[in-house]
């Protein structure tokens, strides 16, 4: 009459057991990256390549500032998005009442298969402390450089933390770019 008992106990046991065992075996994925991917299922291009227009937007740049004293460094985040790292030193700059020696550009470019992929990601983005900057799209823009016309949709969001640092987000069609903006070297 014990055994029931004894029983009851191994039998749950084991499906405790088998249940910690299955969780320990099941395939997990864990995304740490802090810079979401563009890239969909339908519209995913070889591991190893980058997407053309992006390579063309970033050599726009590195051409636009080859004249300026900088240092433009790009790491490619995966093949649909990269982050640019930019250093200008200039003399003397005044912004927001403050001189500065420089500006340093930390920027990402994401590209997304369509205009609707790239607004459903702004949107789903947290622009609390950004507000929405009136600046017309400039027209020498390296969209329209790279495209040969103006961008369809664009908007820029702007958060000025400081004299010193601001952060823009900005969306030119299917290409959205998030930067942060530091001046550097002050001198009053």
């Amino acid at each position: 009459m014990q055994l029931k008992p004894v029983t009851a106990i191994a039998v749950l046991l084991l499906v405790v057991a088998s249940l910690l065992v299955s969780g320990c075996t099941t395939s997990t994925t864990s995304n740490t990256n802090q810079t979401p991917s563009a890239t969909t299922t339908s519209s995913a291009t070889s591991s190893t390549a980058t997407h053309a227009f992006l390579e063309k937007y970033l050599a726009y740049l590195k051409n636009q500032t080859a004249n300026v004293s900088k240092v433009l460094e790009v790491t490619w985040i995966n093949n649909t998005s990269a982050r640019v790292d930019t250093t200008y030193r200039i003399n003397v700059m005044v912004v927001e009442g403050g001189n500065y020696t420089g500006i340093n550009y930390n920027s990402t470019y994401i590209v997304f298969p369509t205009t609707q992929d790239a607004i459903n990601f702004l949107n789903a983005m947290n622009k609390t402390a950004y507000s929405i900057d009136k600046t017309p799209y400039p027209s020498g823009g390296g969209y329209r450089n790279v495209t040969g016309h103006q961008p369809m949709y664009y908007t820029l969001f702007r958060w000025h933390e400081s004299i010193y640092r601001n952060y823009d987000i900005s969306i030119e069609d299917n290409l959205i770019k998030i930067e942060t903006i530091t001046y550097v070297g002050r001198v009053d």
